[in-house]
Order: structure tokens, then sequence, then C-alpha cells
């Protein structure tokens, strides 16, 4: 399962944290019992899945943990293949199935990333992306507990999702423990990936349920666009930090929109709410 979408949600989050009350348009009709799965994940990954993940990050170093990043991707190229197809993207599933090549030779099993200096750029992809495509509507948030936030458009193209993998239709003495195994370094890799966006949601964030379910919201629908269009909803924090700032004479006073918080500037750059 792609844990990487908990990892990605959380980071948004960080992100514009005040902002989430008014971008949010996610149809959740199951709130409540969301919220309860959320305080229990929480509970389990403050005690057990937050440590692990700073341990794992305090006894490797970053070039062993980008490695097995680049293998889980290099990995996943098959499902990313059949979804460029399933979506009509024959360049992008061209590319796919280069940097497959690529790294799995020359990148040794895809540990290293030769593709990438080579100009094919990772995207990824997946059937949840597939039926957007098509025309289906996300349907209800689910958050589930340790997978993350979810739809049941993207929960079940996650099940689909398996039917494209290789390792699925793997038949041999060791193909379990190897299913175990990417399982659960997926896991591990995401969450240590996900350690700053974490502390910084549940410090800053108002409502960080809120927060999560917005911004997963934002992303998938980012990830659906392949970011051919602007998604409307994200402020421009690019063009924000960008924006040259007055020269004024030493004695006069600050301008009103100097002292104004990062946060309402940010909102007054959005403009319009879904």
């Amino acid at each position: 399962m792609r844990r990487q979408l908990l990892a990605l949600g959380l980071a948004a989050a960080c992100l514009a944290p005040s902002s989430a009350f008014a971008q949010d348009a996610q149809d959740d009709p199951w709130e409540g019992v969301n919220r309860d799965l959320f305080a229990l994940h929480e509970a389990v990954d403050r005690a057990l899945l937050g440590p692990i993940a700073r341990g794992y990050r305090a006894i490797t170093p970053e070039p062993f943990r980008e490695g097995v990043r680049n293998v889980l991707r290099n990995l996943r190229s098959p499902v990313v293949f059949a979804n460029d197809l399933l979506q009509g993207e024959g360049e992008r599933a061209g590319v796919t199935a280069l940097r497959f090549g690529v790294n799995t030779t020359v990148g040794i099993v895809g540990i290293f990333d030769p593709a990438a200096s080579m100009g094919l750029e990772h995207h990824d992809e997946d059937f949840g992306q597939t039926l957007a495509v098509w025309g289906a509507d996300a349907g209800a948030y689910v958050f589930v507990p340790v997978l993350g936030p979810t739809t049941v458009r993207d929960a079940t193209g996650r099940i689909v999702d398996l039917a494209f993998d290789p390792l699925t239709w793997a038949e041999s003495d060791n193909v379990d423990t190897a299913r175990t195994a990417r399982t659960g370094m997926a896991a591990l890799s995401a969450r240590e990936g996900a350690i700053e966006a974490v502390e910084s949601a549940r410090r800053d964030a108002i409502d960080p349920y809120v927060s999560i379910r917005t911004s997963y919201g934002l992303l998938r629908e980012s990830a659906i666009r392949n970011g051919r269009a602007n998604v409307q909803d994200l402020p421009e924090f690019e063009e924000i930090l960008e924006e040259p700032t007055p020269t004024l004479p030493p004695d006069a006073p600050p301008a009103p929109d100097a002292i104004q918080p990062a946060n309402e500037v940010a909102l007054g750059k959005i403009g319009a709410t879904p």
C-alpha cells in the first residue's frame, strides 16, 4: 500500500496549516469515525512508528536511506507503467519503461538513479488517479490507521494496483518474505521522510486532522493533473517569497503588509475558496 501519501499529506499540511479550514472541500460524511481512527493512529505513531523511524534515521546514513527509497521507487515502475498506459499517456509510459531499464541495470537494481541524470524524471501514477482521469468522483474521505488518508476511489485503486504488481503473482520459496520486507521498508522509509512534517503539523496546525484531510485532497488533485495545470487551492508560496521587499527610510514606520502574519499573506494570495 502507498504509505507515502501520508508523508506527502503531512508535509503539505505544514505549509499552510491555518488555511486548511478555508480550502477544505473534501467529502467527509464519516468524520466522527475518521477522527476516532485518526486519534488511534496518533497514539500508535507516538508510541511506536515515530520512535522506530527516528531510530532508523539515527543508525543509517543518508546515502543508504536514499538507496532504499530508490529501490522502492524502482519496484513500483510496473504499476506506474500500467497506469500511464490506461490514462493514454504513451510518452510518460515510455519514460517509465526507460527509467526502469536504466536504473535496474546501470543503477544496480535501482539503488542508484542514473536515469534522472539522463533527463528521465520520475513520476508516479496509481489506479486511483486513473479512475479520476476516467471521470470517477473521489467519494468519501477515509482515514485508515497506519496507512493514512485515502478516499473510496483511491482505496479501490490501491487494490487494483496490486494486480499490476509482478510481485503479487510471483511464486517462489521466499516470495512472501520479499513482499513483507518491501511493505515494511516502504512504511519505514515513508515515516522517516515525514519526521519533520509530522512534528510541525502537530505543533503548528490548528486542527491536524483537517489539515491532513485538506492537504490530501489538494495533493491528489495536483497528481491527477500531472502538474500540467495549477491547482487553484494551493497557495503560491514561491511567488510570495519572490516578491521584492520595498525599501523604506530608516525612520519610516513599517508598512502594514510587513507586519502581517505570513499565513495571512498566504491566505490573501489564495483568493476564492473552492
